[in-house]
Order: C-alpha cells, then sequence, then structure tokens
C-alpha cells in the first residue's frame, strides 16, 4: 500500500467530523473528509478559543482531595479571571493556567512545547492583557508552529484570539 499525503493522514476533529453544515446533502465531498495544514490550524485556533473562553472549576476544587480531577474533563478550561484587576499576580497566574489548559486538554499541540509569554502591549481601560502563545502542532514529516496572540479582558474573562505572523 503506498504510502499517504500528509493531507490524506489529516482528518477533521471528532466534533467537526459529527457536525453536518450541510444535512440536504447525502454525500461528502473529499475535502470534508479530509483537511490541509492550514484548515488544521483554523480548527486548533477555534477549539483554543473554546477552551480559553470557558472557566474551570478553579477554587472550588481540593486538589489534594481530587488530584485526578484537575487534568480531567471535568476541570476543562481556564481558571475564572472574570472581575480581576490586570495586577502582576493575576497576569502570571492567568499566563499559567492557559498553558496548563492548553497541555492539558488540546491533544493536538506536542505536549512540552507550549510557551506562553506577556506581550507589552496596553489597552486603555487598564483591565486588558495581551499574550503570545506559541506552540508545536502535531503535522508529518516534523511538527509545525503555532503562533496565536490573544487579548484577555479581565474584567469579562474573555478571550479573543488570532494568528499571527
Amino acid at each position: 500500500m503506498a504510502d499517504r499525503t500528509v493531507s490524506e493522514r489529516l482528518q477533521p476533529s471528532l466534533l467537526d467530523r459529527l457536525t453536518d453544515d450541510q444535512p440536504q446533502s447525502l454525500n461528502e465531498s473529499r475535502a470534508q473528509r479530509v483537511i490541509d495544514i492550514a484548515r488544521l490550524r483554523e480548527i486548533i485556533q477555534r477549539d483554543l478559543s473554546y477552551l480559553l473562553n470557558t472557566d474551570n472549576l478553579g477554587s472550588a476544587l481540593d486538589h489534594e482531595v481530587y488530584p485526578n480531577v484537575a487534568r480531567s474533563t471535568l476541570n476543562y478550561g481556564i481558571a475564572p479571571s472574570a472581575g480581576e484587576h490586570s495586577t502582576t499576580m493575576q497576569v502570571k497566574a492567568m499566563r499559567k493556567s492557559i498553558a496548563e489548559a492548553i497541555e492539558a486538554f488540546e491533544p493536538r499541540i506536542i505536549r512540552g512545547t507550549t510557551l506562553v509569554q506577556l506581550r507589552e502591549e496596553t489597552a486603555d481601560n487598564g483591565m486588558t492583557v495581551f499574550f503570545d502563545i506559541r506552540s508545536d502542532m502535531w503535522a508529518q514529516p516534523m511538527p509545525l508552529e503555532l503562533y496565536l496572540r490573544s487579548r484577555v479582558d479581565m474584567s469579562t474573562g474573555q478571550v479573543e484570539m488570532d494568528r499571527g505572523g
């Protein structure tokens, strides 16, 4: 059997495969069954946006009593930040929470490659912080870098992301 190309190996996520964007059509095109690297980046960005806009159990979870819950889907998301001031300690906690959530809940990111850095950019209200997120995403024949810029509104907890450079 001939070796398949990279695009033939890449499949949409389970959620994307179960979602029928064209219910009136009985057939599915090849483009809908497999994805290319650009589409993989879009899907990962979308899924990371879902992840980072979901509050986990945060301080309601006692990690000593329930150590396995911290990395389970019961604790999906990042630590709640709505209403917090963008103090240095809060920013460090947010950065750590983002990195831990990506490592725990995004299997297409290679574990140990995630770097979340505070970007020296300011917003008018003082309640917004900016992060650069770099990770290596799974690809063949070699991993590809994923670079995302994020904007976190500390008053609402909303995270907006876009692909940078």
